[in-house]
């Protein structure tokens, strides 16, 4: 249990312990009147509390939260008791010290309670406590500065002492102008009730305070994480093609390679080049991969693109592919998001080879969809590892990975209207099966 709850209970208890204790009629109507004016404004500040919460400005929390403070002052007096003739009880004092202590509209608040008070008659009540509340107004206008300086503990504190105080000084104000009220059981009730209430709604509005501040402190760091996040996405999605043209280059430097060779590598860096720009465009819109174009596309085509992109990365680590495909199958969607896409989860298995293995790329129709299906005989995975592959920044290459590429090959694929199925083995390695429904024009 939190402090909050201690609070709750402790204030709970000494409420039951109040009443059990309490002997007289007038006393119990007076306490029974007073805490149902303490539920009310608790049950009042819960909902001010839900809407606080959806509010992104400032002002707008600050409105709402004088509001609260004035629908409060109206409740108690709807709900006040006449203990003796001109003399009424209630908490009206509670919103109204509060209310300026933490908003800082005094005499608003005065003004709002003393207003209500005379429309239910100006008698002896209504000058006493309008003296009061008066006099307080100043006196609160003048140390509401202070007030918000001081720690949490200091403010609840501040808060139930000048609430009892203005409480007696009420009761006397009473004695003074009309008679004294001789029942001690009502000079406990008007003192004590009022202290709780004060201190309980104080407290809460303190944590709702800090529950706003360390909300804005999330949002911020959250801000500062996002941009951390997004540097290392476009990092990770650039370095592939930028790797792959640095590689091609390297080999147009060796004069082996005839010129029709050359050409085709100049081709393919050129296109690497585009593809990186591309994802610099889907990252710094903070989208979805968006498809610019719906064309037909041509697995076996775009498949042996992608694995002839990376063959010097399967060389280097003497890794074999192998494919087995079935001709002439088609499916809806972007040629440059689907290349993307394979070349991270091609990527992915050559790097669970570290020390070399086969890949193999499998495809064939089935059920009117169409199935890719890419294996390596590599390290593995775990069933932790497989149920969080995929989610944003998670990684099982530990420092050397970002865990953005299966996150986005997933996006791609899904958005392509395919689904994911993966199984894996520790020692055996990794099947990534994949579906993607027909294209529309190869449907029968």
């Amino acid at each position: 249990m939190g402090q909050s709850g201690y609070f709750h209970c402790y204030v709970s208890w000494i409420i039951l312990l109040f009443l059990l204790n309490t002997n007289g009629g007038v006393a119990v109507e007076i306490t029974k009147h007073l805490l149902l004016n303490l539920s009310l404004l608790i049950v009042l500040l819960f909902f001010t509390q839900l809407v606080i919460e959806r509010q992104s400005k400032e002002f707008n929390r600050r409105w709402f939260q004088l509001l609260y403070f004035v629908i409060s002052i109206v409740l108690c007096f709807i709900f006040t008791i006449e203990v003796q003739e001109g003399i009424r009880f209630d908490l009206r004092q509670v919103p109204m010290i509060l209310g300026s202590l933490y908003t800082g509209y005094s005499f608003l608040l005065t003004g709002a309670a003393i207003l209500m008070r005379g429309l239910m008659g100006v008698d002896d009540g209504f000058w006493a406590s309008s003296i009061v509340f008066a006099t307080l107004a100043f006196f609160l206008t003048w140390i509401h500065r202070w007030f918000l300086r001081l720690s949490l503990n200091q403010r609840v504190g501040v808060s139930i002492l000048l609430t009892v105080i203005t409480s007696f000084v009420l009761m006397e104000a009473i004695a003074f102008i009309n008679k004294p009220i001789y029942h001690a059981e009502a000079w406990i009730s008007f003192i004590v009730i009022p202290g709780i209430t004060s201190g309980l709604i104080s407290y809460s509005l303190e944590t709702i305070r800090q529950t706003l501040i360390i909300r804005q402190k999330l949002a911020k760091a959250d801000k500062i994480e996002a941009v951390s996040h997004l540097s290392a996405a476009i990092s990770h999605e650039v370095r592939n093609p930028l790797t792959t043209v640095r590689g091609f280059l390297q080999l147009l430097r060796d004069q082996s390679y005839n010129q029709e060779k050359k050409e085709e590598f100049i081709k393919i860096a050129v296109e690497e080049l585009d593809r990186a720009e591309q994802v610099i465009n889907d990252y710094l819109t903070f989208a979805r991969p968006a498809f610019e174009k719906v064309e037909e596309i041509e697995i076996e085509k775009e498949l042996d693109h992608v694995l002839k992109i990376l063959e010097p990365l399967a060389n280097l680590n003497s890794i074999q592919i192998k494919r087995v495909y079935t001709p002439k199958l088609y499916i809806s969607g972007d040629r440059s998001k689907f290349q993307q896409g394979f070349i991270n989860l091609v990527k992915n298995g050559f790097e669970a080879m570290p020390d070399g293995g086969e890949l193999t790329v499998n495809t064939f129709a089935r059920d009117n969809s169409i199935h890719i299906m890419v294996s390596d005989t590599g390290i593995g995975m775990t069933e932790e590892q497989l149920a969080r592959l995929g989610e944003p920044y998670y990684t099982t290459k530990g420092q050397q990975g970002t865990g953005l590429g299966m996150m986005v090959t997933f996006s791609i694929i899904q958005a392509m209207r395919g689904k994911v199925e993966i199984k894996s083995q520790v020692g055996k390695g990794t099947t990534f099966h994949v579906r993607f429904p027909i294209a529309q024009s190869r449907e029968s």
